[in-house]
């Protein structure tokens, strides 16, 4: 609840001070498009569930985007491990 209150007020804050910002609108055919694609794979999600099991899947795609990015990540954790000044990492 207190993280909820800390996060409503760091968005109206960022909200009031973006306000004269003017975003345009997201084009109706490309949200019609993206939606469309997406109910396409949701909707066909049970045809993938003969080949390979939901549980497996839901633990498969995590660690493929923790491999592809690798680099990525071991810098990431790194830099927080190095900010921990009694861990002594250099």
């Amino acid at each position: 609840m207190i993280i909820e209150s800390l996060l409503n007020l760091i968005f109206g804050l960022l909200k009031v001070c973006f306000s004269w910002l003017s975003i345009p609108a997201f084009p109706e055919s490309l949200t019609n498009s993206i939606d469309t694609f997406l109910n396409l794979i949701f909707d066909n999600i049970s045809l993938l569930g003969f080949f390979v099991r939901p549980l497996t899947i839901s633990i498969v795609v995590p660690v493929l985007i923790i491999l592809i990015n690798f680099e990525d990540v071991y810098k990431f954790v790194m830099w927080i491990l190095r900010k921990i000044p009694f861990l002594g990492i250099e």
